[in-house]
């Protein structure tokens, strides 16, 4: 039984934020009490063994003594919980009973420090960025999920990336134990597709591999956010943080303002809900959520458009989509003439005159069948 056993664990099973968390807690804790963490971890077993109620409880007190102690100091109640979030968790992995700590000591004050950038905003990131960046982007608002689960995603449980979009993409979470009903979209696929293709290390077995034949740094990738924030020119509020952690907050807003049902929500980012409502909530319904949900997080402009914002666009009341053309191309060395006898093979002059005035056909935004945009496209 050995504090060095705990902090090993953390720092292999659990995220290098958490460990860090840990260890600076237990080690004040240590400072501040007088004795090394396994002379601690000693005294507790003894303690426990005790048929004294009041000796068996003797180190609950003494967390709120540490708690109280950080109060004094100037640290946040946030900070002071955070702090004593080490040594508890100590116990805890040892299966020493933590009962009977007040709420005080374990109940965090709700803050907003995070800056959760708009959707223009990742908009503009994802454009400043290269192809392991958009795939960062893209996938993080796909999946809503904590950074610990995101870096050490494997290429070996990626699902099969060639059928039909949304793909679904579940996964254990690390820190509440549930599964993720997530899924992977189009925009998701084909950057995946790509970056996957510039992975030289094949024997790394991560989706974001870093050079020591592990997985990214959580860290590395909040800088990697950072410096895409200040290349697009969005502006963190002094006082607020920008990190990955973001994502998932934009991920369940969004979710909040089309009234998505709170427990499809959580089901998509790995919370945890009631086995009860598991029962009544559908596959189709979270892929139908998920869709919804991508519609107004896409990061790309090939994405359908409201017409009735666009001006040019007369009655956009009976054309409500706009798309944008790729791979466009004019016919100006070699036109297509829309005389009498074209105009006697197109659907939409079928009951009219082809030599009477046609102008109708050209003056204003017009649905037309496959076999006209064939002919007119010399297709």
């Amino acid at each position: 039984m050995r504090a060095e056993d705990f902090l090993q664990y953390i720092q292999e099973a659990k995220s290098k934020g958490t460990f860090k968390n840990y260890a600076n807690g237990l080690n004040k804790f240590v400072e501040w009490f007088g004795k090394d963490a396994n002379m601690i971890l000693k005294e507790r077993f003894e303690d426990l063994k005790s048929p004294d109620m009041n000796t068996r409880k003797r180190f609950v007190r003494e967390i709120e003594k540490f708690h109280r102690h950080l109060k004094n100091e100037g640290h946040s109640q946030n900070t002071a919980v955070a702090y004593t979030e080490g040594i508890r968790q100590l116990f805890r992995f040892f299966d020493m009973d933590n009962k009977g700590l007040p709420t005080e000591v374990t109940r965090k004050t709700t803050t907003v420090k995070d800056y959760v950038p708009t959707i223009a905003e990742y908009r503009d990131m994802f454009n400043a960025g290269n192809i392991l960046d958009r795939t960062i982007i893209s996938m993080a608002l796909d999946l809503g999920w904590r950074i610990g689960d995101f870096v050490k995603i494997r290429r070996d449980i990626l699902p099969n990336l060639d059928q039909q979009t949304p793909i679904p993409f579940g996964l254990i979470t690390e820190k509440e134990e549930v599964i993720s009903k997530s899924f992977l979209s189009a925009q998701t696929v084909r950057l995946l597709r790509t970056y996957l293709k510039t992975l030289k290390n094949k024997e790394n077995p991560y989706l974001f591999p870093n050079g020591n034949g592990s997985h990214y740094d959580p860290e590395a990738i909040g800088k990697r956010l950072k410096v895409l924030a200040k290349k697009a020119n969005v502006r963190v509020l002094k006082g607020k943080r920008l990190r990955f952690h973001c994502f998932r907050k934009r991920f369940l807003s969004e979710c909040a303002n089309l009234k998505i049902d709170i427990n499809t929500a959580k089901i998509l980012v790995g919370k945890s809900v009631s086995k009860d409502m598991l029962t009544y909530l559908s596959e189709v319904e979270h892929k139908k959520a998920f869709e919804e949900i991508h519609e107004s997080l896409r990061l790309t402009e090939t994405s359908a458009k409201k017409a009735a914002m666009h001006a040019c666009i007369r009655h956009p009341e009976k054309y409500p989509w706009i798309f944008r053309v790729e791979e466009a191309k004019l016919y100006l060395d070699d036109p297509v003439f829309i005389d009498a006898e074209v105009r006697s093979k197109l659907g939409a002059f079928r009951n009219r005159d082809p030599g009477e005035s046609w102008g109708w056909f050209v003056q204003a935004t017009r649905r037309i069948s496959a076999n006209d945009f064939k002919i007119l496209t010399k297709n």
